[in-house]
């Protein structure tokens, strides 16, 4: 940089050579801190899967899902990094960050055999600093082991608790608007004799209810044309044979996926036991505003010649940083022209099902409370008893 382009003319004698010194010094610091800043401008919040609801046949060894919240951003000193780690999901929404997760819960039916137990993992959503609630109607409570049997093999007239019925839940998805679940409903072995009588449903909802939303409720039209659209012929089961066929009016069963890389729609039926489904992507773009996706990179070609096995692929909406997913890691590259710079940071892989994205000024704010939550107990959930009409 020369003294001219400082706007300094002629010979400059020693002070005022300190001082052109001391300002050139100043210019230099600037461009480098706005060089770093350039560099640092995304900071991407991942909700990943610590442990999915087991399809498991015994009450006991039936478990809620755990997810996890990575926020990754650079640091103090200009290195990407994973700053913090909450152990639930954790959503930016409009009215400031919320947390969400499963709750299972078990249920008591009294009828004139004794009664029956049933678990049911249910979806759940307050702001951070609030607890969760879920509503039940009758609560279990504790019995001695001898209080319970199955069905079957019961003494005439001998009145027992059975433990029948189970409905895991799963979020495949999560947005600041929506929440994608993935239900599995089934009974344990000693309940249905015939075994293997599961069905599994997907739905979306709204924060504001826990109501399934129709894709044409939710998005006009237009939207239920394509789902219909969308439609197989024919439902298959778990051994890829015909059983049945899809119901075109109802759109209520669908789920948000991921698709050429980005969240998109598809259509998912429940049609029958034994896995008996259909499921296939819908035509129709999901907004922007429901998904937080604001930019996509349509061509990863660039990627894929340095990483072989690149499964899926998220970019920032500054166009700066690109989230790379393999089959057993998350990779952080940063991104020039729509191609990948340099790897700036590698974790190890699991199943994503948010990503949300801050830019500039935000990143530090976001960095901040992150870290604040982070470091303190979440609050709990909160069962509410349902009244029962008399």
């Amino acid at each position: 940089m020369s003294l001219a382009k400082l706007g300094v003319s002629g010979i400059a004698g020693p002070g005022r050579l300190r001082t052109v010194i001391r300002g050139m010094l100043v210019v230099l610091a600037w461009t480098v801190c706005a060089t770093m800043a350039r560099g640092q401008q995304s900071g991407v919040l991942i909700g990943v899967v610590e442990a999915r609801a087991e399809e498991a046949q015994e009450f006991e060894s039936i478990h809620a899902p755990k997810y996890r919240t990575l926020w990754v951003a650079t640091d103090a000193n200009g290195k990407l990094g994973l700053l913090a780690t909450i152990e639930e999901l954790v959503v930016p929404r409009r009215d400031g960050f919320w947390h969400v997760g499963v709750k299972q819960v078990c249920e008591f039916n009294e009828d004139e055999d004794g009664g029956n137990e049933r678990l049911s993992q249910r979806i759940w959503a307050a702001p951070v600093g609030k607890a969760g609630q879920v509503e039940v109607q009758q609560p279990c409570r504790r019995h001695k082991p001898a209080d319970y049997a199955p069905p079957y093999g019961r003494a005439a007239g001998e009145k027992k608790i059975s433990q029948c019925g189970y409905l895991l839940t799963d979020i495949e998805f999560v947005s600041p608007e929506l929440i994608s679940e993935r239900e599995y409903e089934g009974q344990s072995e000693d309940c249905e004799a015939r075994g293997g009588r599961y069905s599994v449903f997907h739905h979306v909802q709204r924060y504001d209810s826990n109501e399934p939303v129709g894709f044409g409720q939710l998005l006009g039209p237009q939207a239920g044309a394509a789902y219909v659209k969308a439609m197989p012929e024919k439902a298959k089961d778990d051994n890829d044979q015909e059983c049945g066929e899809p119901f075109s009016g109802k759109d209520m069963e669908w789920r948000v996926g991921r698709s050429a890389g980005r969240w998109a729609a598809y259509m998912s039926q429940n049609v029958g036991y034994f896995g008996c489904s259909v499921d296939a992507l819908i035509r129709f773009r999901i907004p922007n505003a429901l998904t937080g996706e604001s930019f996509v990179l349509s061509d990863w070609t660039a990627f894929y010649k340095i990483e072989k096995d690149l499964q899926d692929g998220h970019i920032s909406p500054a166009g700066d940083l690109a989230v790379i997913v393999t089959k057993t890691e998350m990779k952080f590259y940063e991104v020039r022209e729509k191609a990948p710079g340099k790897l700036l940071l590698t974790l190890p892989g699991s199943a994503i099902v948010m990503v949300q994205w801050a830019t500039g000024g935000h990143v530090e704010d976001w960095t901040g409370q992150m870290k604040k939550i982070a470091s303190e107990k979440l609050p709990g959930v909160v069962l509410k008893v349902k009244a029962v009409a008399k």
